[in-house]
């Protein structure tokens, strides 16, 4: 695979370099004009049916499944999502809050949890359940692109940009599993869509509205909001008015819309910074987080800025040109975020928007997202791909946008062939791999053979269950509790030891999550251990039964329950 990277990263530059020449030549030079990309009527539908057929198939095969197991963030986001679908609150108690308590004392981002409620509601707390938030997110943030880019440029390049994002790494990775934000850049997305339709003067200020509502619930997809949602508006707003393509009571109207959307997650932020009490409202709780940390990861409230302005800035190189290696979940091994051979033709999209392109709103807009996601970038402590998702949109644009100017301007027979066999080509061993090897190695990190022993004593009428906290890490960890607590669909009232089922013990005495080798392990006591497999010397084999889950078992006290199980 690395050597099939290099001749498609030097043949990309080789491709972008021609194309950025013509492009300048183009603007100096009669002569050098760009040929017509015309797409067949005939063709064009199947096409892009064929480009929606790949882009569906690949984000719902074996959906549920792969990723296995569960992410203990996205399981914490879908544990919430159940105590607001049984009784309004979070599973602390707290009712409808506007933004979360993430791990019993920071702050997690609530509007996934919200998405979660219907589907929790309809078919229970499953995987499949948890995760359609995003992936309906993913889909309608394709869709958005895509109608985008034909009402901005025209439908030739909104194609190319399509198959482009359809057959993506980033967005295929991101919509198969439960992240709260990562739904930031979709709505973002369709926010942009509608924003650029209200330029348009059917149903102008309808589609405005929407655009606003978009961008408002923007703030409740990721904390990062705060200081890059505001800062798209304004400069879009300052472009607008001076380019007079919405009056000033468009602006006012937009401005109402978005505040009346946003102000409870700005109310909460300034709760926070400075440390007010919580507020609760008859709709809903403002909360107040006191030892929460994350405000450390802004570079306005570092130490040390200037070096801190460096580090970042080198980690938003390394993550989008670079595409280095990032957390194992945010990206597959040789193939990157957008395919390691992409991102010289987004440079050559980008020379594109500058030249010919950049008097369309369309183009504008897009290099506004880029320049959010940059200052996202350059104010984020060390952003990994997650922290920095609203920067993939524009790149994605970009790539495709130079693709297809590489196209109309190269004359080389069936350029546009040789695109795609070799994106399809990379699109087939990117999927190979992320079902395959990439799918047992993320087991691994999520949790799978943990996530399976909890599972298979959900039904278990043992009194007591006590739950290894090393659920993969040397050590205690608390996803162990919010993944048991997942698996098990607990009750929130449970958990709170307001309400016990007839017959149980309250859950604090019912769950103990401790080390092994910390506990007094009796034999004749009416429990079920879930522990690692360097824990089976605390147990005597003559006592106990072992059922094996990888690196997992559930061990069953033989002697007060005479039962046997498949070891």
């Amino acid at each position: 695979m690395s050597a099939l990277n290099n001749i498609f990263f030097w043949i990309a530059v080789v491709l972008s370099v021609i194309t950025v020449y013509k492009m300048y030549l183009s603007r100096r030079t009669t002569g050098f004009a760009a040929r017509e990309f015309h797409i067949p009527e005939t063709v064009y539908p199947i096409a892009f049916a064929l480009a929606v057929f790949i882009a569906v198939f690949v984000r719902i095969y074996q959906f549920g499944s792969v990723p296995g197991g569960f992410n203990q963030d996205g399981a914490m986001a879908a544990v919430d999502a159940k105590a607001l679908a049984d009784y309004g609150t979070d599973r602390f108690g707290m009712r409808l809050p506007v933004h979360l308590t993430g791990w019993g004392y920071g702050q997690m981002s609530a509007l996934l949890s919200y998405l979660m409620v219907p589907f929790i509601k309809l078919a229970g707390l499953t995987p499949v359940t948890a995760r359609l938030p995003q992936l309906l997110a993913s889909l309608a943030g394709l869709i958005c692109l895509y109608l985008f880019i034909r009402d901005a440029f025209n439908k030739e390049a909104a194609l190319v940009v399509f198959f482009f994002a359809a057959v993506n790494p980033w967005h295929i990775l991101q919509s198969r599993w439960a992240l709260d934000c990562n739904l930031y850049p979709h709505f973002f997305m369709m926010g942009i869509y509608f924003l650029h339709r209200a330029l348009n003067k059917k149903r102008r200020r309808l589609c405005l509205c929407i655009s606003m509502i978009l961008f408002g619930l923007c703030m409740y997809c990721y904390g990062i909001s705060i200081y890059t949602m505001p800062l798209f508006l304004l400069l879009a707003c300052i472009y607008l008015l001076a380019g007079k393509k919405i009056s000033v009571r468009d602006a006012l109207l937009a401005f109402v819309v978005y505040v009346a959307v946003a102000w409870p997650f700005i109310a909460v932020m300034a709760i926070n910074f400075f440390q007010w009490d919580s507020i609760e409202t008859p709709l809903f709780t403002l909360p107040y987080f006191p030892d929460s940390v994350r405000s450390n990861d802004i570079l306005f409230f570092s130490d040390h800025v200037f070096t801190q302005l460096a580090d970042n800035f080198k980690s938003l190189v390394n993550i989008t040109l670079l595409q280095k290696k990032d957390l194992p979940w945010n990206d597959v091994e040789h193939f990157g975020t957008m395919y390691l051979f992409s991102i010289p033709f987004a440079v050559a999209g980008l020379c594109s928007l500058f030249g010919e392109l950049r008097r369309k709103a369309g183009g504008t807009f897009v290099l506004l997202f880029l320049l959010t996601g940059i200052w996202c970038g350059l104010m984020t402590r060390n952003v990994n791909v997650n922290r920095l998702n609203i920067i993939y949109y524009p790149i994605i644009i970009l790539a495709g946008i130079g693709i297809y100017e590489v196209i109309r301007r190269i004359s080389l027979h069936r350029i546009e062939w040789g695109l795609s066999a070799a994106y399809c080509l990379s699109f087939v061993l990117f999927a190979h791999t992320y079902f395959t090897d990439y799918a047992d190695y993320m087991a691994y990190f999520n949790f799978k053979d943990f996530s399976d022993a909890v599972s298979s004593i959900k039904e278990d009428p043992a009194r007591k269950f006590y739950i290894t906290p090393d659920c993969r890490h040397e050590g205690a960890s608390p996803a162990s509790e919010i993944l048991t607590m997942f698996w098990h669909e607990t009750d929130a009232e449970y958990y709170q030891n307001k309400a016990t089922p007839a017959g149980w013990l309250p859950y604090s005495e019912k769950y103990t999550y401790k080390l092994i080798s910390e506990l007094s392990i009796r034999p004749e006591e009416d429990a079920v251990y879930v522990i690692t497999a360097d824990d089976l010397v605390y147990f005597d084999s003559s006592l106990f039964s072992f059922q094996q889950f990888g690196t997992y078992y559930v061990v069953r006290n033989l002697y007060s329950r005479p039962k046997t199980f498949a070891g």
